[in-house]
């Protein structure tokens, strides 16, 4: 059969140049009629659990057999030619198929015809399927050396067949991989957060747009190469936050005290993850308006400890003053010529006015009158005087 190798490189291109089973099948059961001179092919796939086979393409059917013969499924075990066919892989023929009792399940007999074969359709040593070949009128006899190419082609082509099913299921994956990595970009690049990866040490190898942002910069391209440390407030913290963090581990919530671009400081909290190739993730958030409340917060206990205190401390002075300033002032009465009863009333006065703008306590003004390393010491006039900014 001198056209079997054109064959063959017709069908490898057949199976190899569409990812479409069926028009796989069709082509090759178009190319194994050109060959053979049959008038009909027919293909038909092994069920998965095996005890059936069932029509899958087919060329040149006539139309009054079409729903028949595309719709109509083959147990095995009703077919007389399944032992040597789908058990032993060798090719079938029959030039008398009406009265052949391999032949004898009705299908076969419902269309008559006069000569057919099958070909296994070997894949990995196991018959996946098979074609049968039909000549309605001609009474067809294939010689062993056609057998022989037949069965040759029925295993090519399952081989074919495979190689293709694995490069479509590695090109779905490649695109199912490429489409996680946009969705992937996409959420990387959108996140609000930053996101940013580095090496152990330090170095930037890759961040978002919104980590640009963060830092002050106009765009991550800046940003990448940098390395981390240098955005450390005090450098030697580096190794705090990540002090613990085994390959594969994880660290949540750590905060950062970084600087920006322009060198302004921002706090950040961090959730870390080192990779097993000794890569570190991280996802950053500013908490420097959280930090200020923060800090807003306690400066306000700080204000209502003091005031509370001060409050206590001028109620407990304001009475005893209040007789001490009237004793004083009815001697300076009784003594007018008495200056130092003059110098006395006026301490008292001015102790007086201490103690009511201690009662008036709005907000915390250290002294300026004690630099150096004393320790800072509260204004009473500034804190207690609403005319004060």
């Amino acid at each position: 059969m001198p056209e079997a190798t054109s064959s063959l490189v017709t069908i490898a291109r057949a199976v190899n140049g569409t990812t479409d089973l069926t028009e796989t099948l069709r082509l090759v059961c178009r190319e194994l009629a050109r060959l053979t001179l049959a008038e009909t092919v027919a293909a038909y796939l092994l069920d998965v659990e095996g005890k059936e086979i069932r029509p899958a393409a087919a060329y040149h059917v006539p139309k009054h057999t079409l729903e028949v013969l595309t719709t109509t499924a083959l147990p095995l075990a009703a077919q007389g030619f399944a032992q040597s066919v789908f058990t032993a892989g060798h090719v079938a023929w029959s030039d008398d198929v009406q009265n052949d009792p391999r032949f004898a399940f009705p299908l076969f007999r419902a269309f008559p015809h006069r000569s057919g074969l099958i070909i296994p359709l070997s894949v990995d040593d196991a018959v996946a399927g098979a074609f049968y070949l039909v000549w309605w009128q001609e009474q067809r006899q294939v010689p062993e050396g056609v057998v022989t190419v037949l069965e040759t082609i029925g295993q090519l082509v399952g081989m074919l067949l495979k190689n293709a099913q694995l490069a479509r299921v590695a090109e779905t994956r490649r695109r199912s991989a490429e489409a996680a990595e946009g969705r992937h970009r996409l959420l990387f690049d959108r996140n609000l957060a930053g996101v940013l990866w580095t090496r152990r040490d330090g170095r930037i190898v890759d961040c978002n747009e919104s980590l640009a942002r963060l830092l002050g910069y106009d765009s991550r391209q800046e940003v990448l190469g940098h390395d981390v440390q240098s955005f450390y407030m005090n450098q030697a913290d580096r190794e705090g936050v990540l002090a613990g963090i085994a390959p594969g581990g994880m660290a949540d919530g750590r905060e950062l005290y970084w600087r920006r671009r322009d060198g302004t400081p921002v706090w950040l909290r961090v959730n870390l993850r080192a990779t097993a190739e000794g890569w570190f993730e991280g996802i950053l958030i500013d908490i420097s308006s959280e930090k200020r409340v923060a800090q807003a917060e306690r400066a306000a206990s700080e204000l209502r400890a003091v005031a509370m205190l001060a409050a206590a401390t001028a109620h407990e002075i304001n009475n005893p003053l209040a007789i001490l300033l009237g004793q004083l002032t009815m001697l300076a009465r009784e003594y007018p010529e008495n200056a130092r009863t003059a110098k006395i009333v006026a301490a008292a006065e001015r102790i007086r006015d201490i103690v009511s703008r201690m009662t008036n306590i709005t907000r915390i003004e250290a002294s300026e009158q004690y630099p150096g390393t004393s320790p800072p010491m509260l204004d009473i006039r500034k804190s207690g005087d609403a005319r004060d900014p």
